[in-house]
This record gives structure tokens, sequence and C-alpha cells, in this order.
């Protein structure tokens, strides 16, 4: 039997050496962030604003589940720079920007830069994300994150700007322009002009089975200026709630579905979900039901676990036959793939036979749409955690 108190006590053992390592690396690599405006604020501000505000001014939850969560993305950053290390190439781990935009602290924090001196003279910015399942294309926060890193690296390059610090928080340099910094602590000469180099920057997301990436991405001014815009916005907020001339209820939050919000540290009085009836005493069901629902993701995962196995092991008997084990009997086969109708190539296939036909007055959307079905209505219920 499971000792049900000493399992919380180790659990929240954790938990507290969890949030003690990430007091230290927060105040060692970051410092105060509610005395600037970071790019990951800039991106947040993007996507919800009231959010944004909230993380500046209202104490984080330290659940041990949050926790995790980052110090997962400080374990994938360092494995990914041990990786790179091992290759000798020249890396600037946690590069430090810090930028003054219409009287607004900014302060950028690179993960990686690489840097190539001459003949090659090129820099790739390398952004890390940790997530649990890999997305199929980049959330609009972490691009605009990005596009502000590679934009305020290309305009701040000459400018005494740039701080790299080591591993344990120490400053081994601050003040310098991003040439003179390579030269201090990779020993090499670029030129003094950003246009006069390749720029580029990537956005790499791993999970624990996998990792994908985005890009390349260069320098866009357009993105730039929205960057600081949102940066200019957040601090404006923050100016004006610190005067208490404004309430989070006042600040704009993300509009329509947006997945974020389950995740959010600040969804409990969140105007974007009305309080409604108070009902406690359903709140056992929803426990229950959530309860449930991670028990069959959990066996999900066994069984696709196990069937991963087993199609290795008649891969492996030579045979295309069936397995026989006793009480049962196993083989591996390849099914067709689901065919489906690709609408957007069909448009484009009856524009044009129309078009060539002369027919090219038929509207080609409203024939699409009377050959459509739609479905009956169906009731569908939604569950969000009161973070």
């Amino acid at each position: 039997m499971i000792n049900t108190n000493r399992t919380e006590g180790l659990r929240a053992l954790i938990r507290q050496g969890l949030q003690a390592v990430s007091q230290q690396s927060t105040a060692a690599h970051l410092g105060d962030r509610s005395t600037y405006v970071g790019m990951s604020d800039i991106g947040q501000h993007w996507e919800c604003p009231r959010a944004a505000l909230a993380r500046k001014v209202l104490p984080t939850t330290n659940s041990l589940e949050r926790l995790l969560t980052l110090q997962r993305g400080h374990w994938f950053e360092s494995g990914v720079g041990k990786a790179l290390a091992s290759l000798g190439l020249y890396v600037l781990p946690q590069l430090e920007i810090n930028w003054q935009h219409q009287g607004v602290p900014i302060k950028a924090h690179l993960d990686f830069v690489l840097v190539w001196g001459a003949p090659v003279n090129a820099i790739r910015i390398l952004e890390v994300k940790s997530t649990d399942k890999l997305p199929a294309s980049p959330h609009d926060s972490h691009l605009l994150q990005l596009h502000g890193q590679i934009g305020l690296l290309a305009q701040a390059w000459d400018k005494p700007v740039f701080s790299l610090r080591a591993e344990d928080g120490t400053l081994l340099h601050e003040k310098m322009t991003f040439p003179q910094l390579c030269r201090a602590q990779l020993g090499l000469q670029l030129p003094k002009q950003a246009e006069k180099l390749s720029i580029e920057a990537w956005l790499l997301c791993l999970s624990m089975k996998d990792v994908t990436t985005f890009g390349p991405y260069t320098f866009n001014q357009a993105m730039l200026d929205t960057a600081l815009d949102h940066a200019v916005q957040l601090w404006g907020d923050l100016t004006a709630h610190r005067a208490g001339n404004l309430s989070l209820s006042q600040v704009t939050c993300a509009q329509g579905f947006y997945p974020i919000c389950s995740y959010c540290e600040y969804n409990g009085d969140c105007p974007k979900f009305p309080q409604g009836v108070h009902m406690p005493q359903w709140e056992p069901a929803l426990e229950k039901l959530a309860a449930l629902k991670e028990q069959r993701t959990a066996l999900d995962n066994e069984i696709k676990e196990m069937e991963t196995v087993l199609k290795l092991v008649h891969r492996q008997s030579g045979t295309r036959d069936w397995v026989d084990t006793g009480n049962y009997r196993f083989r591996m086969s390849v099914a067709a793939g689901r065919s489906t109708l690709n609408r957007e190539a069909l448009h484009e296939e009856l524009t044009a036979i129309f078009r060539f036909e002369g027919l090219g007055n038929i509207d080609v959307d409203a024939l699409l749409a009377r050959c459509e079905r739609v479905g009956s209505p169906f009731e569908k219920l939604s569950i969000s955690p009161i973070n």
C-alpha cells in the first residue's frame, strides 16, 4: 500500500527544490522582470494583453506541474547547448540586448546565437521551445518573439547594448557592440555593419520524443515595429496599473477560442469567462471526469507502445503470415490510406475547366456549397480548469 503522506511529502520536497532552482535561475539571468519588457512578454501581449499584464503584476503559482513545465524548458535548452558545444561551434548562449524604445526599457534574451566569421560571415539565432506535442505551425507569440530578437540584433549591431553571462549568471561582458563581444568572447572579427552578414533565425520545438524546426526567418522591419508597439502598449498598461488608473478587468483579453486559455495562470476571474451560477456540488463529478480522461490517455499511450513492439516483432520474424502465440495470433499488414477530397484543388480544377469552356460566369464557390452536406448540430461539453 502506498503511504500517501510520505508520497505527498516527497512531492512537496521536489516542488520546493524546483521553485528554488527557478528563482535562482531567474535572478541570475533575467533579473527583476518587472523593471523591463522582455521578448516573451511582447509575444504574450500579442496573444492576450491581460495575461501579459497579469504576469507582471500578480504573483505566479508555484504548483509542481507549472514548475516541471518551466524546468523542462531549461533542461531542453541545456541539452541543446551541450549538443552545439560538442560540435565545436562558436555559440553565444543567452545573449542579452538592452534597448530603449520611446522610453520603454526592453531586454531580449536570445537562447543561442551561432557565429561564423570570415569568409562565411553568418549569424544564426536559435530559439528553443519545449512542448508536450509538436505543433504543426509556429505559435504567433513565438514568431513575434523571434522577429523581435533578430530585429534588435540587426538594429543594435554597432551599439554598446550587448551583454553575456556565464552559466551561473556571472557577468562576462557588458555594454559592448556585437562585433566587440564576438571578438572578446570568441576571437572572431566581424564586419562593423550588420548588412554585410547573413542573419537568420530559427525556432526549434522539442517534445520528449521528437523535434521540429520552423524557419529560417530574416530581418523584417514591419514585424520589429509590431513587436516594439506591443512593448510600448504593455509598458503603458503597467505604468497605469501601478498608478491605480487601470485594473486587469479593463485590459483586453484573448478573443474567441484560444487553446492557451486553459493553461493561463490568470483565468480564474478573466472576463472572457462569465462566472455564471456557482454549483460546488458538481466539483467531484468534474474531478472524476478529468481523472478518467487522464486514465484514457495513459491507456491509449500504453496500447500504442504495445502495438509498436508487436509490429516490430512481426517485422523481425521474417514472415508475412500470422504468428501463433497459443491462445492468440497476430500479424502486421499495410492498410491503404484514407481517401480525402482536396477542396482547394477541386476549386482550382473546376475554375480552370469552366474558364476553358467559356463558362467563367459560374460561381464555383456556390456550386461547391450546394454539394456540401452539413451534419446535425450536436451538444458539446467544455471544461476548463480555474487556475
